[in-house]
């Protein structure tokens, strides 16, 4: 098991091992994108910096990476979950909604 596998399985244990390992690749995913080795709370802070700054998670999707949409959208939002203590409620709320605004458009 990697350290996004761990990580995820600390703080959501019930997951099924494809849905683990569906989540750690795209974290992995993330984390390349934005240039950071295994640094899931940085990651989290600088996705959540752009989405509100854009009102949009659009950019989690990062051009060029396979697109899993929702999967990804999950991820981030388990991170904003696990992260919760680092994120004014007001930005809990609107990326909440960003979420939601994602999964429903195409």
């Amino acid at each position: 098991m990697d350290n996004y596998s761990s990580f995820i399985r600390q703080f959501r244990p019930e997951l099924s091992p494809k849905t683990l390992s569906q989540y750690s690749k795209q974290l992995r995913y993330l984390s390349d994108g934005y240039g950071l080795d295994f640094n899931p709370l940085q990651l989290t802070l600088d996705i959540i910096d752009i989405a509100i700054e854009d009102l949009s998670v659009k950019h989690i999707t990062l051009v060029g990476l396979p697109y899993e949409k929702n999967i990804r959208l999950a991820v981030f939002r388990n991170l904003i979950n696990i992260f919760s203590d680092h994120i004014t409620p007001k930005d809990y709320q609107i990326l909440d909604s960003l979420i939601l605004e994602a999964k429903i458009t195409k």
